[in-house]
């Protein structure tokens, strides 16, 4: 079964929030979505990426899947047992498989889904549209094996204020 904020939450998670809020500025910085994923095992970052989505031609290259890449070629196996994702936003369908896929110990995330669909509609701009398929990583999560910990709104407060920066 999915362990939705199961128990208390790795102090390693937080960590990598540090870094995820530190990727997502520096992106927005270069004129990108304010985005940064991390991929933590152990203590230690094994893949990263802030969001290089406006300037690239990749539209899987989301952080979450650039940072699970990273941590796959560094440990040289598909499969990243007892790893997290961490990441600023939600994640989408897609990055939640991903780490379903690479059979990790766990997703935390910041601002949530609905978080992007109410700043974009609250601030419409053709460059930066927030689009979200409206599908939680909950769910997806619920219909993936291995069961996943599903760490939410983890420092959530910080991560909205990242919405400002791209635009």
């Amino acid at each position: 079964m999915m362990k939705v904020n199961a128990g208390t939450i790795d102090i390693e998670v937080l960590e990598g929030m540090d870094e995820c809020l530190r990727l997502a500025r520096q992106a927005a910085a270069s004129g990108n979505y304010a985005l940064g994923a991390v991929v933590i095992r152990e203590g230690e970052i094994i893949g990263k990426s802030g969001s290089a989505l406006i300037q690239g031609h990749d539209p899987t290259g989301h952080p979450e899947i650039t940072a699970i890449r990273q941590a796959a070629e560094r440990l040289g196996s598909r499969y990243l047992p007892d790893a997290y994702l961490v990441t600023t936003l939600e994640p989408c369908p897609m990055c939640t498989s991903a780490a379903i896929w690479a059979k990790m110990r766990g997703i935390a995330y910041g601002a949530t889904q609905t978080d992007a669909i109410n700043w974009s509609r609250e601030h419409p701009d053709e460059k930066y549209t927030w689009r979200q398929i409206r599908m939680p990583a909950r769910d997806v999560v619920q219909a993936g094996l291995p069961f996943l910990e599903l760490h939410e709104e983890v420092r959530r407060e910080e991560c909205l204020e990242l919405f400002s920066l791209s635009r």
